[in-house]
C-alpha cells in the first residue's frame, strides 16, 4: 500500500530513489511555549523502504547532528535549553557518509516563559571550595539527595526577593529540577503531568522560596489542614539533622508546612504548618500565578517559626520540598520529591539542604556608570 504522508517535494524524490523520509513532527512553524527546562520537543520520521538496510538516519537541527537512528522508531524528544527559531532535517546516509535522500524541512519556534540565565549566575571558585569543605565536614544522608550525594544547596541573600509571583529575579540562585516520584509514584507518567523547578535563598530573618510547577491538570478545592488534598507544595525542615539522623518520628525540631496556590477564584493562596503546630504559621507571604500548564508559587518563611533554630552560614539541615498533584481526583495521586524517598510521616526520608553565604552574587559584575 502507498504510504499518503509524503508531500509533493518527496514523491518527486521517490522518483528517483525508492527511499523516502518525512518529519511528521514537530509540524512547520509551530511554537513551542515552554515552562519547565525539562520540556522536549517531539521529533517524529516517517521513513520508506528503508528498514532493511544498512542506512543511517541522521537527525540535524540548525545543521547540527543530535541524534542517528539505525532501526525504528524513529522517534526522539528533543531538549533545545534555550528559546530560538530552530530548523530541523533528517537525512538517509550510507556509511562512507554519501546523502542518499532527505526530508522536508521544518522551521519551528521554542520560547520559555522564564529563563534560567545561568550564564548570568555568579559562583565563584572559592564558593565551589567552600561547598565542597562543609560536605567534606558534615554528615548528612547522602543516599536520599539527588543526585546522591550531592544536596541543595541555598545562597544568602543581600537583596530579599519580592513575593509577587514573578520569577526573573531569582535567575542568580541555585535551581533545582530533578524531582523524583516519591508518594503514589505508580501513577506518574511523564514530567508533562507533573515536573518542578525550585529556587530558594535565605537571609537573617526569613527562608525565601519559589517554586514553577508544570501540570496538566489543575486541581485545588481545599484550605487549611485539608490543603495538601489538592495541588499543593509540602516543606519539611529537620533543624537538627546531626543529632537526628537515627530518628525517624518528628520532634522539636521538625517543622512541615504546607502551601496552597488557591485555585484562581474564590481559594486564596495560603500556608499551614502542619507540624508541630497544626495552624496557620506566623508571617507567613505567599504569592502564586497561573500558568498555562501549571502555575508558580513563591513564599517567603521567617525563622521565628522555627522557635528552636536561628540561620548561620554553613549551616546543614534535613529538608525536602515536595510537589503534590491531585489531577481530576477527591485526593493526592501523585507526589514528587527533591529527595529520592520521601513518607510524611518519617523525617529519616529528608534530603538536605546547606546554607550558604555565596556574597552578593545578586550584583553585577560591573557596576553601570
Amino acid at each position: 500500500m502507498p504510504l499518503n504522508f509524503f508531500s509533493v517535494a518527496q514523491e518527486e524524490t521517490e522518483n528517483e530513489s525508492e527511499y523516502s523520509l518525512f518529519i511528521s513532527s514537530p509540524t512547520n512553524d509551530k511554537v513551542f511555549p515552554f515552562i519547565n527546562q525539562n520540556e522536549t520537543v517531539p521529533v517524529e520520521i516517517k521513513a520508506k523502504e528503508v528498514e532493511n538496510t544498512d542506512y543511517t538516519i541522521k537527525l540535524l537541527i540548525n545543521d547540527n547532528e543530535i541524534k542517528s537512528f539505525t532501526s525504528p522508531p524513529y522517534e526522539y524528544n528533543w531538549n533545545p535549553g534555550s528559546s530560538g527559531e530552530y530548523e530541523i532535517i533528517a537525512q538517509l546516509v550510507d556509511g562512507n557518509g554519501n546523502i542518499i535522500s532527505s526530508s522536508n524541512k521544518v522551521s519551528f519556534t521554542v520560547e520559555y516563559e522564564f529563563e534560567t540565565a545561568e550564564e548570568d549566575t555568579i559562583i565563584s571558585i572559592d564558593v565551589e571550595e567552600k561547598k565542597a569543605k562543609i560536605l567534606s565536614q558534615s554528615i548528612f544522608r547522602s543516599q536520599n539527595t539527588i543526585p546522591t550525594g550531592v544536596p541543595l544547596f541555598s545562597y544568602k541573600c543581600y537583596i530579599p526577593p519580592v513575593i509577587d509571583g514573578i520569577f526573573q529575579e531569582w535567575d542568580r540562585f541555585e535551581s533545582f529540577t530533578a524531582f523524583e516520584p516519591t508518594v503514589k509514584k505508580e501513577n506518574y507518567t511523564t514530567h508533562t503531568d507533573i515536573s518542578g523547578t525550585f529556587y530558594s535563598c535565605w537571609d537573617d530573618d526569613n527562608f525565601y522560596f519559589v517554586v514553577q510547577v508544570v501540570d496538566d491538570v489543575f486541581n485545588q478545592k481545599y484550605t487549611g489542614n485539608q490543603l495538601n488534598k489538592g495541588d499543593s507544595i509540602t516543606i519539611v525542615f529537620d533543624t537538627e539533622l546531626k543529632e537526628d539522623m537515627q530518628i525517624p518520628f518528628y520532634n522539636s525540631d521538625d517543622y512541615q508546612i504546607d502551601f496552597s496556590p488557591g485555585n484562581f477564584s474564590d481559594i486564596f493562596e495560603e500556608p499551614f504548618m502542619n507540624w508541630p503546630s497544626n495552624a496557620p504559621p506566623r508571617g507567613v507571604n505567599v504569592a502564586s500565578i497561573k500558568l498555562a500548564n501549571g502555575y508558580l508559587l513563591e513564599a517567603s518563611i521567617p525563622w521565628y517559626n522555627f522557635p528552636n533554630y536561628i540561620p548561620n552560614d554553613e549551616d546543614v539541615l534535613g529538608f525536602t520540598i515536595s510537589i503534590l498533584d491531585t489531577d481530576n481526583l477527591d485526593s493526592t495521586e501523585i507526589v514528587i520529591s527533591s529527595s529520592k524517598i520521601f513518607d510524611f510521616n518519617n523525617v529519616s526520608t529528608l534530603g538536605t539542604i546547606v546554607l550558604v553565604d555565596a556574597g552578593n552574587i545578586q550584583i553585577d559584575e560591573e557596576e553601570p556608570e
